[in-house]
């Protein structure tokens, strides 16, 4: 199907375009509108005897196009016992049957968000083992979309000569309307262009079918959707022509447990250089728009054309090939070899012919990346490291024990008797062999180690032709870290995966950016942390949302629950985010950081983060301080985190990890309590004797407590037992 000359003059009068837009950037966001919606499940529990559907609703949009489902982070599939199912969350299109489901590391991955289903229809179901952990499913909004906007078009000349293609190397990514494609790397990960990643850069689609008679775009099963990983995003931005690229990786499709490459089993082989001009034929395949003449069902589906090759300059490749917005990230490939040697990038073709243009694979940045990949991207090591028991919060300072068994992968055997802990506790890493419990599983023993010292580790072990594998793999730079020490002493702690009573007050006519608690949903491009501090998952941050979701015209204040200050050398400890673009009104736009110690009724400063310094530019920075310097210590005292907009355009973004009220300085101890010392004096005497039989016969209650000395729920003989067998000697 062409497009003629005239149809093109009209749709570029009717556009208002002028040349210097013919060169810019191919990159067709896809509109969406937010919907409100009210979904609570409240909390859900299976009370049969066997696996069930324990809830169920349906949610309907009418006249859209597509939908895509937002879950709130309140949203939790109950923990069920080892070797049980995980509880899952299942979506069903009610348009044409496709089906997603999500068990709680999936929507993690899927940052808390569905696959794209056509129509506006789904029904949403929990499905769960006897006996799981209850469930909650809760929602305010969702995604639809809307019919797609005619795009201005790049074509070389007055005809648009792209047809129809079915590459199954190449994707769709969106909401950006980017087009993506495999390679052969070693985990088979993507390239695109720069400039389409960012906050909208979410989900690939592969497959994807014609749009529908209006040009809506109609999405594949979510069996046929991936989810990109952040943390493997490798990307310039897009600099201008012959400077933008990007390298990524998606995670494995929930339904199929298959990575795009096991789907699909194909990839584009890069060349190490572009070639010089010599005659060669330029082919571009990807998403791109469409005009009238052509048919609406072709908007933004996979189409390809090939022309000649024009130019190669440093790293900037042109050609006369046609592509529209949405054929951003295409790959540039050269049929003489069938190798990719580019990425399409920017339009630059126009109605008297002309060249658009790419970046050549030998991009010294791209190189760079595609040398040192990140996140699932990143090979996976012949051996795999695994820790039945978990790691160590405390190391015994006496000396822990950490097991670890080792096994092959990705085409490697471990060699029995090989492995090797190696740690550093202040005076430089030795290495120590594991002592061997059965075949390739060892015990990594730690000797003896000064109490309050954060101890860096790291394993090892070879494989059956010698090569030494370390776990983590990228260790020395990589390490894992544990404080020796025999407990915590802490009167309060949390990492907000639970909900544990704080509140949240917006005043000053906020818009946006109040406090919320969950799984950070941006990429941190807008000054907003990208994950939270401690690595459990969930943070407080002002505006869990992704994009244009940070504090806006007015403060919101994160008040913690009542916490008993009374008990040692109380200290207030948390991790903090602030980041200010210093726009609009910096010098009230800052973040406050107040105590109490009468339930809230009053509030002293404890710190105050900006306008200026150097911890306002985002970054977790960890804060500690002891309470009796700012108020008298008692069991009303709470902490608050007030985050201010109060005028003008400033990007202010905040966020709050880990709080914990230590009873003392160090907040660990490093002896174990002595449960016979009832009265905590040290010992073990007449005066733990007498308390213990004040409360004999009676249940473990208030007051009564440390009596239980085997904690049966009751002060009874057996504690009188305990405590006669030491009586006399000193704790410690």
């Amino acid at each position: 199907m062409r497009t003629t000359l005239w149809a093109r003059l009209g749709l570029l009068a009717i556009a208002g375009l002028t040349g210097s837009v013919a060169w810019g950037q191919e990159t067709p966001d896809l509109e969406q509108i937010t919907m409100a919606v009210d979904v609570d499940s409240a909390l859900v529990v299976n009370t049969s005897d066997k696996r069930a559907l324990i809830y169920s609703t349906t949610i309907k949009m009418t006249d859209a196009g597509w939908i895509r489902l937002r879950f709130d982070h309140a949203t939790r599939l109950g923990r069920v016992a080892e070797g049980g199912e995980p509880t899952r969350l299942r979506i069903t299109s009610l348009l044409d049957g496709a089906v997603q489901t999500l068990d709680a590391t999936h929507l993690r991955q899927w940052r808390y968000t569905s696959a794209y289903f056509n129509g506006g229809s789904v029904l949403i179901e929990i499905v769960a083992d006897s006996g799981a952990d209850p469930s909650r499913l809760r929602m305010s909004e969702v995604w639809i979309g809307p019919a797609q906007p005619v795009l201005p078009l790049s074509i070389c000349g007055p005809d648009d000569d792209r047809v129809l293609s079915g590459d199954d190397r190449l994707a769709r990514v969106v909401p950006v309307g980017c087009s993506v494609w495999l390679i052969n790397d070693a985990n088979h990960c993507f390239l695109t262009a720069g400039h389409c990643t960012g906050a909208s850069f979410q989900i690939v689609e592969f497959n994807v079918p014609l749009s529908d008679g209006a040009g809506n775009i109609q999405h594949p099963g979510p069996e046929d959707q991936y989810p990109v990983d952040p943390a493997s995003v490798q990307s310039n931005g897009g600099q201008g022509t012959g400077n933008d690229w990007a390298y990524f990786g998606c995670f494995a499709n929930p339904d199929t447990n298959l990575t795009p490459f096991e789907a699909q089993g194909v990839f584009f082989v890069l060349s190490a250089v572009p070639p010089p001009v010599q005659g060669q034929t330029i082919r571009i395949t990807g998403y791109g728009a469409t005009g009238p003449p052509v048919p609406n069902e072709w908007n933004l589906v996979q189409k390809t054309h090939s022309g000649p090759y024009v130019t190669f300059d440093g790293t900037l490749l042109q050609y006369q090939v046609d592509t529209t917005g949405g054929n951003s990230g295409s790959p540039v490939t050269n049929l003489t070899t069938g190798e990719a040697i580019g990425i399409h990038t920017h339009a630059g073709c126009n109605l008297g012919g002309g060249e658009n243009n790419g970046t050549g694979i030998n991009h010294a940045g791209l190189q760079n990346a595609l040398a040192n990949p990140q996140g699932v991207c990143m090979p996976l090591p012949p051996l795999a490291f695994d820790y039945p028991n978990d790691l160590p919060a405390l190391l015994d300072p006496a000396g822990g024990t950490i097991r670890v068994e080792v096994s092959g992968q990705n085409g490697g055997l471990p060699e029995p008797g090989t492995g090797l802990l190696h740690y550093d506790d202040g005076g430089g890493f030795v290495s120590v062999p594991m002592v061997g419990v059965l075949s390739n599983v060892y015990d990594a023993v730690f000797g003896p180690i000064a109490c309050g010292t954060v101890v860096e580790y790291y394993v090892s072990a070879e494989t059956t032709t010698g090569e030494t594998v370390n776990d983590p793999f990228n260790a020395p730079s990589g390490v894992y870290t544990v404080l020796a020490a025999a407990d915590f002493d802490f009167a309060f702690s949390d990492d907000f995966e639970m909900n544990m009573g704080w509140s949240v007050q917006d005043g000053g006519g906020l818009t946006t950016g109040t406090w919320e608690r969950g799984v950070p949903a941006g990429f941190g491009n807008r000054g907003d942390p990208a994950t939270d501090a401690d690595g459990s998952g969930r943070c407080f941050v002002t505006g869990i949302a992704d994009g244009d979701n940070d504090v806006d015209d007015g403060s919101t204040i994160l008040a913690s629950p009542v916490m008993d200050a009374t008990e040692g050398d109380a200290h207030i400890t948390y991790w903090r985010w602030y980041h200010n673009s210093f726009g609009g009104n910096p010098a009230s736009d800052v973040m406050v950081i107040e105590v109490s110690n009468n339930g809230g009724l009053s509030w002293t400063e404890l710190e105050t983060v900006g306008p200026t310094g150097p911890q306002v530019a985002g970054g977790w920075f960890f804060k500690s301080f002891r309470v009796a310097d700012f108020v008298t210590p008692t069991n009303q005292f709470r902490v608050r985190f007030t985050a201010s907009d109060l005028g003008g355009a400033s990007v202010v973004e905040a966020g709050v990890d880990l709080v914990r009220l230590n009873n003392s300085a160090e907040g660990y101890i490093c002896a174990a309590p002595c449960p016979t010392d009832v009265n905590g004096d040290g010992a073990t005497n007449v005066l733990d004797l007498i308390d213990l039989l004040l409360c004999f016969g009676q249940p473990a209650v208030p007051g009564c407590g440390a009596q239980d000395i085997n904690q049966d729920g009751s002060v009874n003989v057996l504690d009188l037992i305990d405590l006669l067998l030491v009586f006399g000697t000193a704790c410690g």
